[in-house]
């Protein structure tokens, strides 16, 4: 099986061609048949699962899932809330912890500024939303929030670009 070498200077891997192309057709396409994922990437099946585990233990490949249409689930009433909170510091990541526990919540960062925290849900409507807000208002610690409602998603996406390594 290929071991993946650490870059020096980062603690990043170092990842050929042939890697990067690999996780970018997985990103777009996780179904491919190790047949199919091979032809793209120009490697034997074999070498296609050998590359795949090497970088599943090297924790770049973290999973697979199905991208789901919110829409066709109910859950298309996107937004994104900025949030301050009382204490700083260490507690910060306890409030953004209970905060990606609420239903709904899609991201959660802790985030330098003037607000400490940004979350990324999608609920079912305004009065769903709502809901969530309010119950983020009673997480001990949090003092303010402001929340953003877009009316139009232009591009919404979790991939990484593994083609473009600057």
């Amino acid at each position: 099986m290929e071991k993946l070498k650490r870059s020096n200077n980062d603690g990043s891997y170092l990842l050929d061609s042939k890697d990067r192309i690999l996780l970018s057709v997985l990103q777009e396409n996780a179904d491919l048949s190790l047949s199919e994922l091979g032809k793209k990437v120009g490697l034997s099946k074999m070498a296609v699962l050998n590359r795949m585990n090497a970088l599943r233990k090297a924790g770049i490949i973290e999973g697979s899932y199905y991208k789901i249409n919110a829409e066709k689930v109910g859950q298309d009433y996107p937004l994104i809330t900025r949030i301050i909170c009382a204490p700083k510091g260490p507690e910060q990541s306890k409030i953004a912890s209970a905060i990606s526990a609420l239903p709904g919540v899609q991201s959660v960062y802790l985030i330098f500024g003037t607000f400490d925290i940004l979350m990324i849900a999608r609920r079912k409507n305004s009065t769903s939303a709502k809901e969530l807000i309010y119950d983020i208002s009673k997480i001990q610690g949090v003092r303010n929030t402001v929340t953003m409602i877009p009316h139009t998603i232009i591009k919404e996406s979790l991939l990484v670009d593994t083609l473009n390594d600057k």
